[in-house]
């Protein structure tokens, strides 16, 4: 940004700094065959449409027993405590992803 009473000229760092990460990841299933699985679509374009697909196939391979589906608000806005809750009390494994 330059102020053109002064000459000055403002540099803006637009990164964010390091987030603290405050829980630890669950530990990896040795197999999905029979569990259940959730989906957490960011509510971008083809998102639903990928979901859609991935069920079918884990459905067809590895006889998941049920899915459940989240959605947040926008990509760039976390989802709320309520569907992460949700996916928590209804699956064994989520997968977390977007389209375009």
């Amino acid at each position: 940004m330059t102020s053109k009473s002064n000459g000055t000229i403002t540099v803006l760092n637009p990164t964010a700094p390091p987030r603290e990460v405050r829980y630890a990841m669950a530990e990896r299933l040795s197999d999905i065959r029979g569990k259940s699985v959730g989906f957490l679509w960011n509510n971008k374009p083809n998102g639903d449409v990928l979901f859609g697909r991935l069920e079918e196939l884990l459905r067809q391979k590895y006889e998941i027993k049920g899915v459940s589906y989240g959605k947040k608000p926008t990509a760039s806005v976390p989802a709320t405590d309520e569907v992460l809750d949700q996916l928590v009390a209804s699956a064994d494994a989520v997968v977390v992803g977007l389209g375009d």
